[in-house]
Protein backbone atom coordinates (compact mmCIF):
# COMPACT_ATOMS: atom_id res chain seq x y z
CA UNK A 1 0.00 0.00 0.00
CA UNK A 2 2.73 2.19 0.69
CA UNK A 3 4.64 1.97 -2.46
CA UNK A 4 1.65 2.71 -4.36
CA UNK A 5 0.74 5.77 -2.53
CA UNK A 6 4.31 6.63 -2.63
CA UNK A 7 4.47 6.46 1.09
CA UNK A 8 6.61 4.94 3.54
CA UNK A 9 5.21 1.87 5.76
CA UNK A 10 3.67 2.46 9.05
CA UNK A 11 3.00 5.99 8.32
CA UNK A 12 -1.10 7.23 8.87
CA UNK A 13 -2.30 8.51 5.57
CA UNK A 14 -5.10 10.59 4.45
CA UNK A 15 -5.91 10.04 0.83
CA UNK A 16 -9.50 10.58 -0.28
CA UNK A 17 -10.35 8.55 -3.74
CA UNK A 18 -9.76 11.55 -5.98
CA UNK A 19 -11.75 10.44 -8.91
CA UNK A 20 -9.67 11.15 -11.52
CA UNK A 21 -12.18 10.24 -14.05
CA UNK A 22 -14.30 12.58 -13.06
CA UNK A 23 -13.47 16.23 -13.03
CA UNK A 24 -16.27 17.78 -15.26
CA UNK A 25 -20.23 17.11 -15.47
CA UNK A 26 -19.58 15.69 -18.80
CA UNK A 27 -17.56 13.20 -16.97
CA UNK A 28 -20.09 12.86 -14.15
CA UNK A 29 -22.78 12.10 -16.84
CA UNK A 30 -20.79 9.84 -18.81
CA UNK A 31 -20.40 7.51 -15.54
CA UNK A 32 -24.54 8.03 -15.00
CA UNK A 33 -24.86 7.09 -18.92
CA UNK A 34 -23.04 3.88 -18.00
CA UNK A 35 -25.18 2.73 -15.21
CA UNK A 36 -28.57 3.07 -16.90
CA UNK A 37 -27.43 1.27 -19.94
CA UNK A 38 -26.85 -1.66 -17.40
CA UNK A 39 -29.94 -0.91 -15.73
CA UNK A 40 -32.37 1.30 -17.79
CA UNK A 41 -34.71 1.00 -14.71
CA UNK A 42 -32.05 2.15 -12.18
CA UNK A 43 -33.07 5.04 -9.68
CA UNK A 44 -29.51 7.00 -10.23
CA UNK A 45 -28.43 8.43 -6.87
CA UNK A 46 -25.29 10.61 -6.12
CA UNK A 47 -23.69 11.19 -2.87
CA UNK A 48 -22.07 14.45 -2.60
CA UNK A 49 -20.16 15.70 0.03
CA UNK A 50 -20.82 19.63 1.35
CA UNK A 51 -18.01 21.86 0.19
CA UNK A 52 -18.73 25.67 0.24
CA UNK A 53 -19.97 25.57 -3.62
CA UNK A 54 -22.19 22.23 -3.33
CA UNK A 55 -25.23 24.22 -4.72
CA UNK A 56 -23.25 23.94 -8.03
CA UNK A 57 -22.33 20.63 -7.64
CA UNK A 58 -25.98 19.13 -6.53
CA UNK A 59 -27.56 20.85 -9.64
CA UNK A 60 -24.41 19.37 -12.06
CA UNK A 61 -25.26 15.80 -10.80
CA UNK A 62 -29.02 16.87 -11.65
CA UNK A 63 -28.65 18.15 -15.09
CA UNK A 64 -25.77 14.84 -15.02
CA UNK A 65 -28.82 12.29 -14.90
CA UNK A 66 -29.05 11.97 -11.64
CA UNK A 67 -32.46 11.42 -9.89
CA UNK A 68 -31.36 11.36 -6.46
CA UNK A 69 -28.65 13.61 -4.77
CA UNK A 70 -27.51 12.45 -1.57
CA UNK A 71 -25.93 15.10 0.80
CA UNK A 72 -23.20 13.87 3.22
CA UNK A 73 -22.57 16.51 5.96
CA UNK A 74 -19.72 17.18 8.46
CA UNK A 75 -19.82 15.20 11.71
CA UNK A 76 -20.72 12.31 9.69
CA UNK A 77 -18.75 8.92 9.54
CA UNK A 78 -17.95 6.27 12.04
CA UNK A 79 -14.62 5.48 14.30
CA UNK A 80 -13.81 4.40 11.53
CA UNK A 81 -13.62 8.05 9.83
CA UNK A 82 -10.52 10.12 10.56
CA UNK A 83 -11.21 13.20 12.83
CA UNK A 84 -9.72 15.19 10.61
CA UNK A 85 -12.28 13.67 7.70
CA UNK A 86 -15.33 14.04 9.95
CA UNK A 87 -15.26 17.81 11.74
CA UNK A 88 -12.76 19.30 8.60
CA UNK A 89 -14.05 18.11 5.24
CA UNK A 90 -17.57 19.56 4.63
CA UNK A 91 -19.54 22.08 6.48
CA UNK A 92 -22.58 21.13 8.30
CA UNK A 93 -25.38 19.65 7.14
CA UNK A 94 -28.01 22.21 7.77
CA UNK A 95 -25.97 24.99 5.85
CA UNK A 96 -25.31 22.56 3.09
CA UNK A 97 -29.14 21.84 3.24
CA UNK A 98 -30.88 25.01 2.68
CA UNK A 99 -28.51 25.93 -0.01
CA UNK A 100 -28.67 23.44 -2.14
CA UNK A 101 -32.27 23.41 -1.74
CA UNK A 102 -32.77 27.21 -2.78
CA UNK A 103 -31.11 26.99 -5.61
CA UNK A 104 -32.69 23.77 -7.15
CA UNK A 105 -35.54 25.94 -6.98
CA UNK A 106 -33.86 28.83 -8.58
CA UNK A 107 -32.97 26.08 -11.14
CA UNK A 108 -36.78 24.88 -11.28
CA UNK A 109 -35.49 21.55 -11.16
CA UNK A 110 -36.53 20.95 -7.24
CA UNK A 111 -39.50 18.63 -7.67
CA UNK A 112 -37.32 16.83 -10.38
CA UNK A 113 -34.82 15.37 -7.83
CA UNK A 114 -35.28 13.83 -4.49
CA UNK A 115 -32.76 15.10 -1.71
CA UNK A 116 -31.50 13.32 0.57
CA UNK A 117 -29.35 14.25 3.80
CA UNK A 118 -27.46 12.71 6.46
CA UNK A 119 -23.88 13.44 8.09
CA UNK A 120 -24.56 14.20 12.06
CA UNK A 121 -28.47 13.15 11.09
CA UNK A 122 -29.24 11.07 14.32
CA UNK A 123 -32.47 11.66 16.26
CA UNK A 124 -36.18 12.01 14.90
CA UNK A 125 -35.59 15.61 15.78
CA UNK A 126 -32.67 16.25 13.56
CA UNK A 127 -34.89 14.82 10.96
CA UNK A 128 -37.65 16.95 11.31
CA UNK A 129 -35.33 19.47 11.25
CA UNK A 130 -33.54 18.51 7.82
CA UNK A 131 -36.47 18.14 6.34
CA UNK A 132 -37.73 21.69 7.28
CA UNK A 133 -34.62 22.96 5.73
CA UNK A 134 -35.18 21.28 2.75
CA UNK A 135 -34.39 17.69 2.38
CA UNK A 136 -37.02 15.30 1.31
CA UNK A 137 -35.58 12.37 3.48
CA UNK A 138 -32.72 11.51 5.78
CA UNK A 139 -30.28 8.38 5.99
CA UNK A 140 -28.79 7.33 9.65
CA UNK A 141 -25.94 5.34 10.32
CA UNK A 142 -24.72 5.79 13.54
CA UNK A 143 -27.28 5.51 15.11
CA UNK A 144 -28.49 1.98 13.91
CA UNK A 145 -24.64 1.07 15.39
CA UNK A 146 -25.75 2.96 18.52
CA UNK A 147 -29.25 1.12 18.58
CA UNK A 148 -27.52 -1.86 18.62
CA UNK A 149 -24.94 -1.54 21.18
CA UNK A 150 -22.50 0.46 19.73
CA UNK A 151 -20.58 2.41 22.49
CA UNK A 152 -18.74 4.77 20.43
CA UNK A 153 -15.59 3.71 21.48
CA UNK A 154 -14.19 4.62 17.57
CA UNK A 155 -12.30 1.65 17.05
CA UNK A 156 -14.57 0.33 14.14
CA UNK A 157 -11.66 -0.69 12.41
CA UNK A 158 -9.20 -2.06 14.91
CA UNK A 159 -11.02 -2.58 18.64
CA UNK A 160 -8.87 -3.26 21.73
CA UNK A 161 -8.02 -7.11 20.03
CA UNK A 162 -7.13 -5.51 16.92
CA UNK A 163 -9.88 -7.86 14.84
CA UNK A 164 -12.14 -5.00 14.69
CA UNK A 165 -15.11 -3.54 16.35
CA UNK A 166 -15.14 -5.01 20.05
CA UNK A 167 -18.50 -5.46 20.08
CA UNK A 168 -19.05 -7.32 16.78
CA UNK A 169 -21.02 -5.03 14.96
CA UNK A 170 -19.03 -3.34 11.84
CA UNK A 171 -15.95 -6.16 12.42
CA UNK A 172 -15.35 -8.76 9.88
CA UNK A 173 -14.52 -11.43 12.63
CA UNK A 174 -16.15 -14.05 11.97
CA UNK A 175 -15.62 -15.35 16.19
CA UNK A 176 -16.77 -11.56 16.94
CA UNK A 177 -19.39 -11.14 14.46
CA UNK A 178 -21.05 -13.53 16.51
CA UNK A 179 -21.41 -12.35 19.17
CA UNK A 180 -25.01 -9.62 17.75
CA UNK A 181 -27.82 -12.39 16.85
CA UNK A 182 -29.66 -11.07 13.63
CA UNK A 183 -32.96 -11.41 15.31
CA UNK A 184 -31.80 -9.78 18.38
CA UNK A 185 -30.19 -6.84 15.97
CA UNK A 186 -33.52 -7.10 14.18
CA UNK A 187 -35.57 -6.05 16.67
CA UNK A 188 -33.39 -3.69 18.43
CA UNK A 189 -33.93 -1.79 14.90
CA UNK A 190 -37.45 -2.32 14.91
CA UNK A 191 -37.98 -0.54 17.97
CA UNK A 192 -35.58 2.26 17.20
CA UNK A 193 -37.42 3.11 14.25
CA UNK A 194 -40.82 2.73 15.74
CA UNK A 195 -40.18 5.04 18.74
CA UNK A 196 -38.80 7.18 16.34
CA UNK A 197 -41.49 7.41 13.71
CA UNK A 198 -43.93 7.93 17.00
CA UNK A 199 -41.69 11.09 17.94
CA UNK A 200 -41.75 12.22 14.39
CA UNK A 201 -45.66 12.05 13.98
CA UNK A 202 -45.78 14.01 16.99
CA UNK A 203 -43.47 16.72 16.32
CA UNK A 204 -45.63 17.40 12.61
CA UNK A 205 -48.97 16.86 14.85
CA UNK A 206 -47.51 19.88 17.38
CA UNK A 207 -47.12 22.13 13.83
CA UNK A 208 -50.54 21.05 12.59
CA UNK A 209 -49.26 19.18 9.60
CA UNK A 210 -50.42 15.75 8.11
CA UNK A 211 -47.72 14.87 6.33
CA UNK A 212 -44.04 14.43 5.93
CA UNK A 213 -44.34 16.13 2.68
CA UNK A 214 -45.37 19.28 4.13
CA UNK A 215 -42.40 20.00 6.32
CA UNK A 216 -40.29 19.75 3.37
CA UNK A 217 -38.69 24.05 2.93
CA UNK A 218 -40.58 25.00 5.78
CA UNK A 219 -37.66 27.28 7.33
CA UNK A 220 -40.08 29.29 8.77
CA UNK A 221 -40.95 26.24 11.44
CA UNK A 222 -37.68 26.74 12.99
CA UNK A 223 -35.99 28.74 15.07
CA UNK A 224 -31.92 29.63 15.18
CA UNK A 225 -30.44 29.43 18.78
CA UNK A 226 -27.39 31.39 18.73
CA UNK A 227 -25.58 33.16 21.46
CA UNK A 228 -27.66 36.09 21.40
CA UNK A 229 -30.21 33.52 23.18
CA UNK A 230 -27.70 32.74 25.49
CA UNK A 231 -26.98 29.52 23.95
Amino acid sequence: VAKIRGSVPFVSLFSPFPFHSTYSVEDHSKHLDWIEIINPTALLAVKVSTPHDVDMVAVGSYYAGAHIIHLDGGYGGTGAAPEIAKKNIAMPIELAIPKVHKFLQKEGVRDEVTLIASGGVRTADDIAKAIALGADGCVLGTTDLVGMGCTRCANCEGGPSGRGCPWGLTTTDIELQEWVQQDWGVKRLDNLYTAMQWRLRDILRKLGLNSVQELTGRTDLLRYIGKEDGE
